[in-house]
């Protein structure tokens, strides 16, 4: 009887440890996973950035707001720095503006965008890294961008705006030179054009000279008030 009563607990143990290294295994390769577990998984990084998760959580915070808007501005600090609700009180617009955002980054924020379904977006991107690119990366880079954007919105009107000029005797002489921002911008606007959507010629709106006046400026980039005016007169007829 004690021999019986020996093997059952020896047997007990065997299939306890059985079952817990089969509980092991299944937790390290995901098969065994509650329907909460999802937002403790990581997920590759497809671009290593220090905000990449900052980013997921601003998707989808837009994603379970559950409204949606008519337009959205989409792109760096000068977008950011802008305010269209005043020119266009009757329009509902949601400002998607991250300062110093590039389009690998813009790219990781498309899923915002997705989520307020908006009937028309407005897009500024390039200046940030454009001037270590040569022309062939820009080019690459935008095109796979504008690709990528079109083939997400589907049903949304996207108008690629230019990007803006700088003021060389100041800030703007660190971010891109004028002539190589003049030539990204006929690059973008062949791109606008074969994905057929509308190119808008900011550049020539604001620059003297091809360059960005100091009195419309904050520091050579980033741009006043006034200019804006100027912008939102720029854009009402596609507002």
């Amino acid at each position: 009887m004690k021999k019986n009563h020996g093997l059952l607990i020896v047997s007990l143990i065997l299939n306890l440890l059985l079952i817990g290294s089969t509980i092991f295994i299944g937790v390290k390769t995901g098969f065994f996973r509650s329907p909460g577990d999802e937002e403790d998984i990581k997920e590759p990084d497809p671009k290593p950035r220090a905000d990449f998760w900052c980013i997921k959580g601003w998707n989808n915070s837009f994603l379970k707001l559950g409204v949606d808007f008519d337009v959205v501005f989409f792109g760096n600090s000068i977008t950011y720095g802008s305010d269209f609700r005043k020119y266009f009180p009757s329009v509902t617009i949601c400002n998607q503006g991250y300062p110093g955002d590039n389009m690998d980054g813009m790219l990781l924020r498309l899923p915002a965008v997705q989520s307020v379904h908006p009937k028309k977006v407005f897009v500024m991107a390039g200046i940030n890294g454009l001037s270590s690119q040569t022309e062939e990366v820009f080019t690459e880079k935008y095109e796979a961008f504008a690709a990528t954007l079109c083939d997400s919105l589907p049903n949304t009107k996207i108008f690629f705006q230019s990007i803006l000029p700088v003021n060389n005797n100041d800030f703007g002489k660190y971010i891109c030179d004028n002539q190589k921002i003049k030539w990204a911008n006929t690059v973008i606007k062949q791109i606008a054009e074969s994905h057929n959507c509308e190119y808008i010629d900011l550049f020539s709106v604001l620059a003297v000279n091809d360059e960005l006046p100091k009195e419309i400026s904050r520091d050579g980039v980033h741009i006043l008030p006034e200019a804006y005016d100027r912008w939102a007169e720029e854009i009402r007829k596609f507002m």
